[in-house]
């Protein structure tokens, strides 16, 4: 039987809000340690705050890869083996030169990691938008003799990065015209340090696109695709449209080992949906694993008073439709119904629902209580969850809440609603449309669904923590303790 060297979980990103995917890399994370199982989160863009916020996630350093740490270090064997030790991790800081018009032209200043940054700002008229835009034009990163250099393609929409230059890289000297080459080079690193590999791909189709192209070159990785989300699009003839982050994975499946996604739901459509479209035998290669599970069950729950109290906790983002919970929420109130929401989450739209929740004179019954570190506990107190969001791979949240006996109140969502959540049982799923002249239907149903919560709650309280039991964390550790076992036993 083969040997696996290491455990990648490839990704771009994490911060202080995070979304589902790097959840369940936190959550993959906690099965891999109880099993003994090597593994690293890798995160390849440039994030200068990286080790504080790998400290408010309580992320060992020995167990992140950040690419630019890597590129920098004085010894790179070393950092990918231990990580930055304790006396490299800096406090933030920045300095800024701000011209006449007030604009921000350049910036210097120490990063969280061992090294600094330079960015060169750039100020461009947007033709779209009416107004100047600043943003970054080139950026250097350095630790001594050590120095990472690029730019960004110039114009409108997503920041492409090009000339890349790598100085002093143990003792060599690089340049990459694209971010891909510099991908490639970075895997090809870390297979030369740690041997065989596997690689489960979160996030970042230049990830699938590298990782195909090595295997086609006789390289002996194993590749995991991760999908988090729906897979499916919508249909037009005999053609299906996949989404995007996931249509080069479901073009190659030939060059994968396994697919795994989160519910049994999904692994039949994705099958279904691909006979015909790929060989018979790929089929095989789907796997389903809960993205998490559960250690703490709270009590059955009942409910005492008047008051009903409704959570909610998720990026504060539009695709969760949280402008909807609050509506839902202001019809209750309307109806005198005695209602509180809090909400849970960090994100670009706290302003706009602040100001939903301010014209709605909601103030009184509904609050935006900021990130949460740890979902399960801060709403134990609470009676009912609710989610207004059109598409989940699994819904961590719905999980978190059925283990402290909240009964659930969502749209019918695939895969995670229907997975988790059978009305009548452990709450109440609402039928939803996602034009926008379903709007106010969805709005109605979902505070009917908050309502029937509430009848027969204790009944609802105890089918959540039944249904929660099915998600022990134990099974779950066996999941990917099997799934390394089949993929070392295809080494041979």
């Amino acid at each position: 039987m083969g040997e696996i060297e290491m455990n990648f979980f490839l990704n771009q990103g994490m911060g202080h809000g995070n979304s589902g995917v790097e959840h369940a890399q936190f959550y993959r994370a906690q099965c891999f340690d109880e099993n003994q199982q090597d593994y690293k989160l890798v995160f390849v863009n440039y994030l200068p705050e990286l080790h504080l916020h790998m400290q408010e996630w309580q992320l060992a350093e020995k167990n992140v890869i950040g690419l630019y740490d890597f590129l920098l270090a004085n010894d790179p064997g070393l950092y990918l083996d231990q990580g930055i030790s304790t006396d490299q991790i800096h406090k933030m800081t920045t300095n800024t030169l701000i011209d006449q018009t007030q604009t921000h032209r350049f910036a210097v200043g120490q990063t969280t990691g061992d090294y600094q940054y330079r960015l060169l700002k750039n100020k461009v008229y947007n033709e779209q938008k009416k107004l100047f835009i600043v943003d970054d034009a080139q950026v250097e990163l350095t630790n001594g003799s050590h120095r990472v250099t690029w730019s960004y393609r110039p114009g409108p929409g997503e920041k492409i990065m090009q000339d890349i230059y790598v100085e002093n890289f143990l003792g060599q000297n690089y340049y990459f015209q694209t971010y891909e080459e510099l991908i490639e080079f970075f895997i090809d690193q870390l297979d030369q340090h740690f041997g065989q590999n596997i690689y489960y791909i979160d996030r970042g189709t230049f990830f699938d696109e590298t990782l195909v192209k090595l295997k086609e070159r006789g390289g002996q990785q194993k590749v995991v695709g991760m999908v988090h989300a729906n897979h499916f699009v919508e249909r037009h003839g005999q053609q299906i449209l996949f989404n995007n982050f996931y249509q080069y994975m479901l073009d190659h499946l030939d060059d994968y080992d396994a697919v795994v996604v989160a519910t049994h739901a999904q692994k039949e459509g994705l099958a279904k949906d691909l006979a015909g479209y790929t060989k018979p035998e790929n089929l095989d290669k789907i796997v389903a694993i809960p993205v998490g599970g559960v250690e703490k069950f709270g009590p059955v729950k009942e409910h005492e008073g008047k008051t009903m109290n409704i959570v909610t906790a998720s990026r504060l983002h539009p695709e969760k439709h949280l402008d909807q919970i609050i509506d839902a929420v202001a019809l209750l109130a309307e109806q005198k119904h005695s209602i509180r929401l809090t909400i849970y989450g960090a994100g670009a739209e706290k302003d706009p629902l602040k100001e939903q929740i301010k014209k709605l004179g909601m103030k009184k019954h509904i609050h935006l209580a900021g990130l949460s570190q740890n979902v399960a506990a801060d709403i134990a107190s609470d009676d009912v969850f609710v989610s207004a969001s059109y598409s989940e791979g699994f819904g961590l949240t719905y999980l978190e809440a059925l283990s402290r006996g909240l009964p659930v109140a969502s749209y019918a969502n695939d895969f995670g609603a229907k997975e988790l959540i059978h009305s009548g049982e452990n709450g109440w799923l609402a039928d939803f449309g996602r034009d926008d002249a379903s709007r106010q239907q969805n709005v109605e149903n979902l505070a009917q669904a908050i309502l029937d919560c509430f009848n027969n709650y204790e009944e609802l309280s105890a089918g959540a923590l039944a249904t929660a039991k099915k998600y022990q964390i134990e099974t779950i550790r066996q999941d990917w303790l099997n799934l390394e076992r089949k993929l070392t036993c295809k080494l041979d």
